[in-house]
């Protein structure tokens, strides 16, 4: 019965941490601009793996692999790290980086109480103006903080790989992004 217990234990530990475990946050679905259906607001990745607006970000996420080596690496670097992610469900750049960077996220056990997903409108808006005053012109943009400071921000694309770009942005190398 003890151990029984210790697995219970130890199995809730690890599987309540990964983020595809969370519950959905209670999203908006919208008709945008284009006429298309698209999430708005505030998401998780839960909401992007069983959203029926998002079977871009499942497939794209299962594709992707990340160098264990890697991971093992980064993974001290990023504690600490608080990040914001403003992206579009309707956006091809937030496809192709979105599901890649998750994965990344994912390989490095980040705690997903630390990243906040906001879904945007054509328009580059979220219904409670979460972007106001963070010059949000491009998405996907990734924003880095560390004790409420920005580090840095990835800006549409990386300029070399997301994995190589996170790396300088952890380490405090200098970088800029795409559009600076």
């Amino acid at each position: 019965m003890k151990n029984a217990l210790i697995l219970f234990a130890f199995l809730s530990f690890t599987f309540c941490k990964s983020p595809v475990l969370q519950k959905p946050l209670p999203v908006s679905q919208v008709e945008a601009t284009s006429g298309e259906m698209i999430l708005l607001g505030e998401i998780n990745h839960a909401n992007l793996d069983s959203s029926s607006l998002t079977d871009w970000f499942v497939k794209g996420f299962n594709e992707i692999t990340i160098d264990p080596n890697w991971a093992s690496k980064t993974k001290p670097h990023i504690e600490g790290v608080e990040i914001k992610v403003f992206m579009g469900t309707w956006c091809d750049d937030s496809h192709r980086e979105i599901p890649h960077f998750l994965k990344i996220l994912d390989a490095l056990n980040f705690n997903p109480n630390n990243i906040k997903i906001y879904a945007m409108s054509e328009e580059k808006t979220t219904p409670k103006n979460w972007e106001k005053s963070l010059e949000i012109f491009n998405i996907p943009t990734l924003i880095f903080y560390k004790n409420n400071i920005e580090m840095n921000r990835i800006v549409e694309f990386p300029k070399t790989t997301l994995e190589s770009d996170l790396e300088k942005i952890l380490n405090g190398e200098s970088y800029s992004h795409s559009y600076l």
